[in-house]
């Protein structure tokens, strides 16, 4: 083949890629864009040291907030006040206070990520077809203090969702939501956080080995930096004394976060609404 034949096959070949992109190039360059924005879906710290990062942010505020009080404090109240409320505290409210104390020590359980899952579900038209979409991870952290002998003293410490390694049946999916959805792919946005506030509604008493009790979970809940008040409705067995398992679901919608599902060719129809799970098992240490 002559030079100038295979510099007309090259001429075409170029002017053929230049009508599809002209042809199909808004949506061509979207879906690129996410592709390549998405990420790996590798997480770049563990969900327990997210924890302890966590955990040390708000040790630095409250010793922060406490030194304040302290100089306040120092500065206003005098000796002769301190004194005055000091003998104040006498042996009948020393006693009333030691009364009031829980009758057992709660026990504390830390999720095993291995054999947890957090997920959401929702729903959306693919080509034409209802489906529904349930994105997991088992990139989950956190501990539960559980006093058998009086659930209602029980708390729940800050959970942890590594969202970067949320994972759908699509790979094109999973880097929209790291891209363009959960924005993930970005370091500062990587963990969904959980802070839990009150427990409430218990559907027992108290807990033995074999038995389950129902409760809700109101808390902080902080998704692309966004943080809004959720509701969890949680049930708990405790499977023995060394460990616990259960569950906690709400329903939310996702635009109150922020969250924006992006236009692309084949998807339609998403709903507005999306349920986020845990289901856990969780060990004493």
């Amino acid at each position: 083949m002559s030079n100038e034949s295979r510099r007309g096959i090259s001429y075409l070949l170029v002017l053929l890629l230049l009508l599809i992109a002209v042809g199909g190039g808004a949506a061509a360059g979207i879906l690129g864009y996410i592709w390549i924005t998405g990420g790996s879906g590798e997480a770049s710290l563990s969900v327990e040291d997210a924890l302890a990062t966590l955990e040390a942010s708000e040790d630095t505020m409250a010793d922060a907030v406490g030194t304040a009080i302290v100089d306040v404090a120092n500065t206003v109240i005098a000796d002769a006040v301190a004194v005055a409320v000091a003998e104040a505290v006498d042996s009948s409210v020393a006693a009333a206070m030691e009364a009031a104390a829980p009758a057992s020590e709660p026990i504390e359980f830390s999720i095993v990520d291995d054999e947890s899952l957090a997920s959401f579900t929702l729903q959306e038209d693919l080509r034409g077809v209802r489906t529904t979409v349930i994105g997991s991870t088992n990139e989950v952290g956190g501990s539960i203090m559980v006093d058998l002998a009086n659930p209602t003293n029980s708390t729940i410490g800050a959970i942890v969702i590594n969202a970067r390694t949320l994972e759908t049946d699509n790979s094109f999916r999973n880097r929209a939501l790291r891209s363009q959805i959960l924005k993930s792919a970005r370091n500062e946005f990587e963990f969904i956080v959980f802070e839990p506030r009150t427990l409430s509604n218990f559907s027992a008493n108290s807990v033995a080995v074999g038995e389950s009790i129902g409760f809700d979970i109101a808390g902080d809940l902080t998704v692309v930096g966004v943080t809004r008040s959720v509701i969890f409705s949680a049930a708990v067995t405790l499977d023995s004394e060394t460990q616990i398992s259960g569950s906690a679901a709400a329903n939310l919608l996702y635009a109150d976060f922020g969250l924006v599902i992006p236009e692309v060719p084949s998807v339609a129809n998403v709903t507005d609404d999306v349920e986020l799970r845990l289901d856990f098992v969780a060990r004493t240490n």
